[in-house]
């Protein structure tokens, strides 16, 4: 199931956050997304197993977190969650937007399973863990089959 994120899920999720980044976003950022962004859950047999955080902007919308536990990883959830997500955005974006770390390879196979693609590099954008820099992988997905459709009175 997918749902709107609450503050009761906060440290479920802030706890598959510190599982899967390197450099995570806090509590106070993830409760802070409760009240700006669309912050979404999805629930296996009861259990938050992921979230995703998406930023309406205008015509357009950013991802600007995704994350599922470690555990329940490789079963088609984050496809699920991320479809969903995108589908429940009410502002209707044109486009979508995200960064993704050039080694994150699964990330960078769903996304561009979910309809992304490549468009740009950001360089030495990302800290590893060790230190150094890594390069983000700018990605779009166009929500609109027909553009002439913009343009038409």
């Amino acid at each position: 199931m997918i749902r709107l994120m609450q503050k009761a899920d906060l440290g479920t999720v802030v706890s598959i956050e510190n599982l899967v980044q390197s450099h995570p976003w806090t509590s106070k950022q993830f409760e802070e997304s409760i009240e700006s962004y669309q912050s979404t859950v999805i629930e296996q047999q009861g259990e938050v197993v992921g979230f995703c955080i998406l930023q309406p902007v205008l015509d357009e919308a950013n991802l600007l977190l995704m994350a599922i536990h470690p555990g329940h990883q490789g079963k088609g959830l984050g496809f699920k969650l991320l479809d969903q997500s995108m589908t429940l955005l009410k502002n209707n974006p044109i486009q979508i937007f995200l960064e993704v770390r050039e080694s994150n390879l699964s990330a960078i196979a769903l996304y561009e399973k979910s309809g992304f693609h490549q468009i740009d590099l950001r360089r030495n954008y990302y800290s590893t863990a060790a230190g150094q820099r890594e390069h983000a992988i700018i990605m779009v997905k166009s929500c609109s089959d027909d553009f002439s459709q913009l343009f038409k009175s």
